[in-house]
């Protein structure tokens, strides 16, 4: 099969599966629980990378590696397919962008009041 037409077949996959995840009822249920899953996947490996000391030096293979492993233990315990597995791994790895444009989190100090006389 040549590229263009390799390349047409699997438009018309992507396109029938993005159509169908918007317009069944079916469909709006799997992509919401999708996003359900790679936003609970990516709040715990943002809360390890962010409180981590090595975020400065994190480079994009790190994170990918720490998505990776949050995506095996969360499949895990929650009983997801691999299917599953790889679309929320794509979607968190993402983020990367995201991630390295944030600052660690650290605790303020605390500004003291001063009463005025």
């Amino acid at each position: 099969m040549g590229k263009f037409k390799h390349g047409l077949f699997l438009g018309g996959i992507v396109g029938a599966a993005l159509t169908w995840m918007n317009t069944t009822k079916r469909g709006r249920e799997v992509r919401k629980e999708l996003v359900e899953h790679a936003a609970t996947v990516y709040a715990d490996v943002k809360e390890q990378v962010m409180t981590s000391e090595k975020f400065e030096d994190l480079s994009q293979h790190e994170y990918v590696q720490k998505v990776q492993e949050a995506v095996d233990k969360y499949a895990i315990e929650n009983g997801l397919a691999d299917d599953v597995k790889a679309i929320i791994t794509k979607v968190v790895e993402k983020q990367w962008g995201k991630m390295k444009g944030s600052t660690p989190q650290k605790k303020a100090p605390r500004k003291r009041r001063t009463k005025k006389a």
